[in-house]
Formats: C-alpha cells, sequence, structure tokens
C-alpha cells in the first residue's frame, strides 16, 4: 500500500493538465471565432461604404460631339433712316439672301439685292450697293443709291415697316416702291420713267389710291 500515494499524485497531475488543455483548446476557437466576427464586420462595412459602380453601358456611352454649324437665320426684317434723316431704308433677309430698298421720297432709290448671313450683308442693283454688318439687333453699313452714298444703323422692326411695291398687275396704272419704317414712309412712283413722290401707302390695307381709288400693293421679300 505505500506505492498508491504517487501514484494517486501521478494521476491527479494528468487530470489537471488534462483540464487545462481542453481549457486552452476552447480559448483558442472562442478568440479565433471573434476574429471572423470582427473581419466579417469591417468588410461589410467597407462594402457598403463604397459608392456605386456606374452600368457599362452608362460609362461607356459615346458622347455626341458639339455641333460646329451655326444656327439657321430665320426671316428679320431692319428698318430706319440713314444718318441724317435724308432717306429711308428697308433691308429684309430671309435664310441667307437679303434685298434692301432705300429711297429719299422724292425721286433717289435704288433696289438691292444679294447675300445676308453670318452678320454680313452685302447687296448691289443697278442703281446702287449696300454693305453692313449685323449683330444684336442692329444692323450698321453704308449704301449708295445714284449719287448719293449715305452711313446708317437701322433697328430690327415689326411689322408694318419693311419693303412694298404695287402688285404686277396694277403697276399699269401705279407703279410704286416704299421704305416704310418706324420714322415714317419713303416711296416713289414712276411716270413716264421718272420718279415721283409715291402716295401715301396704307399698311392696313395694303393699297394706296390712285385717283381716289384703292390699288394692291405687296410686302417685298428675298
Amino acid at each position: 500500500m505505500k506505492h498508491k500515494g504517487p501514484i494517486i499524485t501521478l494521476l491527479a497531475g494528468l487530470l489537471v493538465a488534462g483540464v487545462l488543455f481542453v481549457m486552452n483548446v476552447n480559448v483558442n476557437k472562442d478568440a479565433a471565432k471573434d476574429a471572423a466576427a470582427r473581419n466579417a464586420a469591417a468588410n461589410a462595412t467597407a462594402t457598403s461604404a463604397a459608392p456605386a459602380a456606374a452600368p457599362a453601358s452608362e460609362a461607356t456611352k459615346p458622347q455626341a460631339p458639339p455641333s460646329s454649324a451655326p444656327p439657321a437665320e430665320g426671316k428679320s426684317t431692319y428698318a430706319g433712316v440713314v444718318d441724317g434723316g435724308a432717306a429711308g431704308l428697308a433691308i429684309a433677309i430671309n435664310s441667307g439672301r437679303a434685298i434692301a430698298y432705300v429711297c429719299d421720297g422724292r425721286k433717289v432709290e435704288a433696289w438691292l439685292e444679294g447675300a445676308g448671313t453670318g452678320g454680313q450683308i452685302d447687296l448691289k442693283g443697278p442703281k446702287g450697293t449696300l454693305v453692313a454688318t449685323y449683330a444684336d439687333g442692329v444692323a450698321t453699313g453704308t449704301v449708295t443709291a445714284g449719287s448719293k452714298k449715305w452711313h446708317f444703323t437701322v433697328k430690327l422692326a415689326a411689322p408694318p415697316s419693311g419693303l412694298y411695291r404695287t402688285a404686277a398687275s396694277v403697276r399699269n396704272r401705279l407703279d410704286a416702291t416704299w421704305a416704310q419704317t418706324p420714322q415714317g414712309q419713303f416711296g416713289v412712283k414712276l411716270v413716264d420713267g421718272n420718279a415721283e413722290p409715291a402716295p401715301p401707302l396704307n399698311t392696313n390695307t395694303n393699297s394706296a389710291d390712285v385717283d381716289g381709288t384703292p390699288v394692291p400693293v405687296e410686302p417685298v421679300n428675298p
């Protein structure tokens, strides 16, 4: 019976060592689980904070290049008097073409035709010329009619401002032309090839009287 004491002591030591081993294994497993949980939470936070990537179809969608073509110009009318007020002038522009009529209301006149686009007007006619620029609702330049030459600055004008002439069907009775401007009418009629002051133009009815009878008058555009 003398040998039982050391054996019991040895068995007790082995039992304690086994318990400590099992506890250490469990502690290591718990630590590993805690680390994995922390890593999963961090990855979830980073994923939710990251901006969403644009759909491939939008990110790679080609963009149309800006157009370099100037916008199309529509109809416009500039009308007024030349510097000093000696004559009236009306210019009509339509899709790159332009016509003008300048008249002193007595005998000097000229019909002019040509290009009006991109801020530039260049017109010619049997009796004169017109060269001008236009921008921001103002046309500025010079116009000639016979031996007369005037500088002008005229603005965009609303109807009834513009160019007018008697209808072709009645020119045997009255061959007349007018520049209607915000400052008034400037017109002449031809009698046996000679220019004389034209009768008043009624822009409400587009007509002029000849011996008390109205004759039709038409606006002229390019």
